[in-house]
C-alpha cells in the first residue's frame, strides 16, 4: 500500500459516523488489475499499512454500503460474542467459498447452520476425541518411522500428509493414502481461486473457473464413495460419514440430510478439517527449530511426562508446555487468520455505526499481534499460555477457533491432534532448518508457510 494514499474526501453515508479510510478506487481496468495485484502479492501487508495510516478501525467503498476492517480485540468480541445475532455469515467472501464447500458448516448460516451443528455435534464431542486418539499417534508415528538420519524433508508436505490420513481414519473410517495427492492437487486450485481478485480479466476467470470445476469433480468422485461405503458397511465406532448418513433431525420428525448436505459436510471437513492442523504443526517445528530454549523445555516435559513410552489421551492434560507451543503458534500464525461478517441491521462496532447490509472484514492476524494483549508481539513465547497467562488475556485477543456460537466445532479435535502429533515426533527427531531465509507467508484460504518447510532431521 502507498503510504501516500490520501483519506476518504467525504463518507458516503452522510447520516453515519464512517470511519477514516481510502478514497474510493479508480474503475478503470489498469487501476483495478494494480490493485488487485497488490493485494494478491501481499495482502497482511496491504492491509497492515492501512491499520497503520487510518487507525483500528477503516473503511473501505466498494460498492453499496461498504467495507469495515477491524483488528482489536474488542471489535472481535463485539463482531463473534456480544453482537453476534447483528452479523450474518452472508458475506461476498462467503459467497466464493460456497461455491467450492456448498452449504456446510463452514459456509452455512441461520437455520441451516444450526441444523448441521447439532446433527455433526456428536462427532466432535470429547469422548468422540478421546476415542480419535489412537489413531492421532498411530499416523504421526507412522511420519515418524518414514523419516530418515540426515535427510533433508519437507515438513509441511509431510505434515500435510499426516493430518490428511488422521481425518481420513478418524472421520472417514478410511485410509486415504491413495487419495492425498488428487486431495492436495484439488485444495491447491481452490487456493489459488480464492485469493484471485474478482476484478480479474474474463479470459484469466474462465480458465481459473475451469480448474476449479475439475477440482470439484474429482473431490466429488472421492466422496460419492466414502458415502456409498458407508451406505453398505457399517462403520463401529460410527465415522462422521456414518453419523451424517444415518443423522434424523430431532426438531424435524424423520428428516435426515439429503445426499447434497452429507457431501457438503464431507467436503468442509475434508479440505478445511486438515489443512488447518498441518500448517499450525509447519509453523510449530520452524518456530521451535529457531528457539533452542523452547525446544529444551519441551524435550524436558516429554521426557518427564511419557520418558519414552507413547503418548495416550490420558497424557493431554500433562503435556502444558507442548500445548502452549501449539497455541502461542496459533497466535503467531492463525490458520484463521481473517474472517467476514455482513451487518443483518444496523449495529455498533468499534465506536462507529455498521449499517445493515455493510461488511466486515476481521483481521485475526492483526488482533493476534496486539501489543497491549501481547507484549513483544512478534516474539514467540508459549509462556503466555502457561499457567494462568491465557485466562489473564484480554476477551477477544485470541480467537484462532473463532468465539461464541460460530466457535469451531472442532476446536477439541485440532488441539488434541496438533499436541499429541509435536510430542509423538518430537521424542524422536530433532530438526534443523534448512531455508535461507524464514518461510513466507502464505495467506490463502488458511495461512501456509509459502515454499514449504525444509528441515534437516537427527535423531533425539
Amino acid at each position: 500500500m502507498d503510504a501516500s494514499e490520501p483519506l476518504a474526501s467525504s463518507p458516503p453515508t452522510g447520516a453515519l459516523r464512517v470511519p477514516p479510510g481510502p478514497p474510493p478506487r479508480d474503475p478503470g481496468l489498469i487501476a483495478s488489475l494494480r490493485y488487485g495485484a497488490r493485494f494478491f502479492l501481499d495482502p497482511i501487508g496491504f492491509v497492515g499499512s492501512r491499520f497503520d495510516r487510518y487507525g483500528d478501525v477503516y473503511y473501505a467503498p466498494s460498492g453499496g454500503v461498504g467495507l469495515y476492517v477491524v483488528r482489536k480485540p474488542e471489535h472481535l468480541r463485539e463482531l463473534l460474542v456480544t453482537q453476534a445475532d447483528s452479523f450474518a455469515k452472508t458475506h461476498t467472501a462467503m459467497e466464493a467459498l460456497s461455491s467450492v464447500l456448498g452449504t456446510g458448516l463452514l459456509t452455512s448460516d441461520g437455520d441451516l447452520w444450526r441444523r448441521h451443528r447439532r446433527l455433526a455435534n456428536p462427532a466432535f464431542a470429547k469422548r468422540a476425541v478421546e476415542g480419535y486418539v489412537a489413531p492421532m499417534i498411530e499416523e504421526a508415528s507412522r511420519i515418524a518411522a518414514e523419516l530418515k538420519e540426515g535427510a533433508r524433508v519437507d515438513l509441511a508436505e509431510r505434515m500435510t500428509t499426516l493430518t490428511l490420513r488422521v481425518v481420513g481414519r478418524t472421520l472417514f473410517g478410511t485410509d486415504v493414502d491413495a487419495d492425498i495427492a488428487k486431495i492436495g492437487k484439488a485444495m491447491g486450485v481452490f487456493q489459488t481461486f480464492l485469493a484471485v481478485p474478482k476484478s480479474m480479466p474474463a479470459p484469466l476467470a474462465r480458465v481459473i473457473r475451469g480448474r476449479v470445476d475439475g477440482a470439484q469433480r474429482d473431490l466429488d468422485g472421492l466422496v460419492e464413495k466414502l458415502i456409498a461405503r458407508r451406505r453398505v458397511t457399517r462403520a463401529d465406532p460410527p465415522d462422521l460419514v456414518q453419523l451424517l448418513v444415518d443423522a434424523v433431525d430431532p426438531d424435524e420428525e424423520g428428516a435426515q440430510l439429503s445426499e447434497r448436505e452429507v457431501r457438503d459436510e464431507i467436503v468442509t471437513f475434508l479440505l478445511a478439517g486438515h489443512e488447518t492442523t498441518s500448517n499450525t504443526l509447519a509453523w510449530a517445528f520452524w518456530l521451535i527449530s529457531q528457539h533452542p530454549a523452547v525446544e529444551a523445555r519441551l524435550r524436558t516435559e516429554l521426557a518427564a511426562v511419557l520418558g519414552g513410552r507413547t503418548p495416550t489421551a490420558a497424557d493431554l492434560d500433562r503435556l502444558k508446555v507442548t500445548e502452549a507451543v501449539v497455541k502461542e503458534t496459533l497466535r503467531l500464525y492463525p490458520a484463521a487468520f481473517v474472517l467476514a461478517r455482513k451487518a443483518s441491521r444496523e449495529a455498533q462496532l468499534g465506536g462507529y455505526t455498521v449499517p445493515a447490509g455493510a461488511e466486515v472484514i476481521a483481521w485475526i492476524y492483526f488482533t493476534h499481534r496486539d501489543p497491549a494483549a501481547f507484549p513483544e508481539p512478534e516474539a514467540f513465547r508459549p509462556e503466555r499460555f502457561e499457567g494462568e497467562g491465557e485466562a489473564s488475556l484480554p476477551r477477544g485477543a485470541w480467537v484462532p477457533f473463532g468465539a461464541g456460537p460460530r466457535a469451531c466445532i472442532g476446536r477439541t479435535f485440532a488441539m488434541a491432534e496438533a499436541t499429541l502429533s509435536l510430542a509423538t515426533i518430537l521424542q524422536r527427531w530433532r530438526f534443523t532448518y534448512a531455508g535461507k531465509r524464514p518461510p513466507k507467508l502464505s495467506p490463502r484460504i488458511t495461512l501456509a508457510p509459502g515454499g514449504g518447510v525444509p528441515m534437516i532431521a537427527r535423531r533425539a
